[in-house]
């Protein structure tokens, strides 16, 4: 006889089978970079571009789990900065920007744009967290994260090379300026303009030398002024106004700026004068500097940024205005003559009747994907400079300096690498610089050795190598600029068969270190330990493990001595580069005592300078008791080493 199963007991044997029942667990999603790499595991890199303009993006495609359920929604987060920022529609947040994407299926992809906001404060290399929050149609869940790294190109405050001058004496119709943080605001606004101008001081403009005139009230009542100081670089009058809008402009009063008598370029007029203008109700006056409070500008409607508004109207007064021969110029040719900003932008760049670069999408700066107004990639309020002005203004006659890192092209800086051990592990760092340095790096001619092979992320070569030779291989470098020309450079390595040139091993750990000047934090004594440094910025917790020199600049020198002479041919330096006060040398070269002074070893076969990474000299053989490696700094910076070797 069958027994009926009462409901109660079905509805539990139902409820009992729904939890043993796992869910569906949805799968990984893929990043992918401009160059088709994955970079799940090894993540992404920004760089922050001297700290004073808008940074390049870099922007990464997205591919769904293989499986769903779908829809399947991923929620962004770069996290860890307020001055992390993603393309529209994303949001900014005291700890990171937030976008989500949603997948229909999974052939379906994506792409979203990373960029960092620039950072005033010089500072080390950051370090962040991209996290995507996968959520399935069923609700299964899954987390991955991946690492977001900065480069800071910014190791000192960049200032500008000619004196500003500003005079706040007719700021007598609102007072804005007597506000010191809007003051600092205002100024540094102008500075951030003549920070990457290539200038030195002009002539000497006596005081009341320099004629200019600036606006009342809805630019009614206009007053002549003049300079109360002498002056050699720019002098700048601020004016604050009631109504009815804010602007810079150069004094046409034909009088240029000359040096040792003779009139430069441009020409280049000896002041400028912004008003600023703020009859707005119910926005705030933003003044704050600070590197993690700019993302709260962008409240629309709410707030009104100093820095910002200064920024760009004083752009006016610097080049972008018809006062300007050569921007004159510039905008009855329709840009067409300026070949630099075509190659930069892409196409040519006219600007509007009111001497701005059009608003449109088009125009909005390439690398950054902002522009001196609202609306651009990003949800930032804060108007930033851009390569693209810079590039522009410089048709006023103000020539840029084209050794800071907005303008320079890719390169490859290592030039040697030194021999490997047959069956030895093996590493070596190749060194670039320039252009927008999330770079990828491949073997496109030849072959490396057997055993090495080349990361594509960071340019390491690695293994062990089994077989003796000689190999020739040609190395490509693209940056994530992609209209930059990829760059090559061919090297050899020998393996084995001679390639290890010092059987005898690092003979630098039997010297004795002297060094010219040690900082009290560092030590001498650290350069032939025999270790192998991991780079170049060792950082601070490794602090005793480094020689450096600040702040002490110019010539350097760090020696090793021994109690016998020792035949020497070869030599490994490891340079020190904290990304602030010590940077790599501009130049340096090794010398050996020769009995009663010190001269330069003969026949070196070149002095290469790059970070992270051993940079080898070999020469024709010496004997003696001492070796010295003679740095000189580049401009502003000290130096410093944290290893030598020497072989014989």
């Amino acid at each position: 006889m069958k027994r009926a199963i009462a409901p109660a007991v079905l509805v539990l044997l139902a409820s009992l089978l729904l939890v043993a029942t796992p869910a569906h667990a949805v799968g990984s999603a893929t990043v992918v970079d401009r160059f088709g790499r994955t970079v799940n595991d090894y993540g992404v890199k920004l760089v922050d571009w001297e700290g004073y303009l808008a940074n390049p993006y870099i922007e990464l495609t997205v591919r769904p789990p293989a499986s769903g359920p779908f829809p399947v929604t991923i929620d962004l987060k770069a996290e860890g900065t307020s001055r992390l920022m993603m393309d529209l529609p994303s949001q900014l947040t005291a700890t990171g920007a937030t976008k989500q994407l949603t997948f229909a299926n999974a052939s379906e992809q994506k792409t979203f744009k990373l960029a960092i906001h620039s950072k005033r404060a010089p500072g080390a290399d950051e370090l962040y967290t991209l996290r995507l929050n996968i959520r399935a149609a069923d609700n299964s869940t899954l987390v991955q994260t991946m690492p977001i790294r900065v480069q800071q190109d910014q190791k000192t405050a960049l200032e500008p090379t000619i004196p500003i001058n500003f005079d706040y004496r007719y700021d007598n119709i609102t007072g804005y300026f007597n506000n010191a943080a809007f003051r600092t605001a205002a100024e540094e606004a102008v500075k951030d303009w003549f920070r990457f101008f290539d200038l030195q001081p002009f002539d000497t403009v006596a005081a009341g030398a320099e004629p200019n005139h600036l606006p009342g009230n809805d630019w009614q009542n206009t007053i002549n002024v003049t300079n109360n100081v002498a002056y050699n670089g720019m002098y700048v009058y601020f004016r604050g106004i009631q109504t009815p809008y804010s602007t810079g402009y150069p004094a046409a009063n034909g009088r240029y700026h000359t040096r040792n008598g003779q009139q430069l370029p441009g020409p280049i007029h000896r002041s400028t004068a912004m008003i600023f203008e703020y009859d707005e109700a119910g926005k705030q006056l933003f003044t704050s500097l600070a590197d993690e409070d700019w993302y709260k500008t962008e409240i629309a409607g709410s707030v009104l940024d100093v820095h910002g508004l200064v920024m760009h109207e004083y752009g006016h007064a610097v080049a972008y205005h018809s006062d300007w021969a050569g921007m004159r110029n510039y905008v009855s040719t329709q840009g067409a003559n300026d070949q630099e900003v075509i190659a930069y932008q892409g196409r040519t760049v006219a600007l509007d009747g009111s001497y701005h670069i059009p608003g449109t999408q088009p125009y909005w700066d390439r690398l950054s994907g902002q522009s001196g107004g609202w609306t651009h990639f990003f949800p930032t309020r804060r108007w930033m400079l851009t390569k693209l002005a810079l590039l522009v203004a410089e048709n006023a006659g103000w020539p840029l300096n084209r050794n800071l890192t907005p303008f320079l092209a890719p390169s490859i800086v290592t030039t040697s690498l030194p021999n490997a051990p047959t069956g030895q592990a093996y590493q070596q760092t190749l060194a670039a610089k320039g252009g927008v340095p999330f770079y990828d790096w491949r073997v496109t001619g030849g072959a490396l050795p057997a055993g090495l092979s080349l990361d594509r992320f960071t340019g390491t070569i690695s293994g062990t190598p089994n077989t003796a030779g000689t190999y020739s291989f040609t190395v490509e470098l693209r940056d994530y600029d992609a209209l930059s020309t990829p760059v090559t450079r061919t090297f050899q390595l020998t393996v084995g068969g001679g390639g290890n040139p010092n059987p005898g091993g690092n003979l630098a750990t039997q010297a004795t270190a002297s060094c010219s000047f040690t900082s009290s934090w560092e030590s001498c004594a650290a350069i032939n330990t025999g270790g192998d440094p991991a780079s170049s910025n060792i950082g601070a917790p490794n602090q005793g493990n480094r020689w450096g020199t600040w702040p002490n600049q110019g010539e350097q020198w760090a020696e090793l001595t021994w109690s016998s002479a020792q035949s020497l041919r070869q030599a490994q330096v490891y340079f020190f580069d904290d990304n602030q006060g010590i940077d790599l040398p501009a130049s340096w070269r090794l010398q050996y005592w020769n009995g009663s002074s010190y001269v330069d070893v003969p026949g070196a076969s070149g002095y290469p300078v790059a970070a992270n990474q051993y940079n080898t000299v070999n020469f024709t053989a010496v004997n003696t008791t001492r070796l010295r490696v003679v740095l000189q700094s580049a401009p502003n910076f000290s130096v410093g080493l944290l290893e030598v070797k020497a072989f014989s």
